[in-house]
């Protein structure tokens, strides 16, 4: 039973995010994700790794769930901004992305396999790349390792389901 209910959780879980993400305005966004993102990046924001964020405009395209994370780094502060224009975007779908936060993959993987796809601006978007390679979950905060790491279970139980052909787990980019 548990397979099962993997399985559906991997290849539908993006499709029930899908409807509320879209309905939420940023203005109520905003005041949620910009406090969760600074505090997961809250090490990496205080040695200035993300000073190549300064004034600039990066955007995370998740495709199965239809939604544009658009940010910058204005101060010391990452903040949302409206709007789809960016000067690199960082497109992968749902469960990639889980993945590569837990450090079930790396970026490198992904990207040679395309289904971590970065457009726009090069160096920037190499520089976004090399971020996400060196962030370790060590460094998020617990509550965020423990909820990933349940994601990324789910993940691993279906693509053992599917016999590891990728099946379940791969995404339509």
């Amino acid at each position: 039973m548990l397979p099962i209910i993997c399985q559906q959780l991997s290849q539908q879980g993006p499709g029930w995010l899908k409807i509320p993400l879209s309905r939420v305005p940023l203005g109520l966004q905003a005041p949620l994700l910009e406090p969760l993102l600074r505090r997961v990046l809250a090490e990496p924001l205080g040695q200035g790794e993300l000073g190549f964020l300064q004034g600039r405009r990066l955007q995370i395209w998740v495709p199965d769930l239809d939604y544009r994370l658009t940010l910058t780094l204005a101060g010391d502060t990452l903040q949302l901004l409206p709007g789809h224009q960016a000067d690199v975007v960082i497109r992968a779908g749902f469960n990639d992305l889980i993945r590569l936060s837990h450090r079930d993959c790396d970026p490198d993987t992904l990207f040679f396999q395309r289904r971590l796809l970065i457009t726009g601006d090069t160096e920037l978007g190499l520089e976004c790349k090399n971020l996400l390679d060196r962030l370790e979950p060590s460094r998020q905060p617990v509550w965020f390792r423990r909820l990933l790491g349940g994601m990324a279970k789910v993940l691993q139980q279906a693509e053992r389901q599917s016999g590891g052909r990728g099946g379940a787990g791969k995404d339509k980019t």
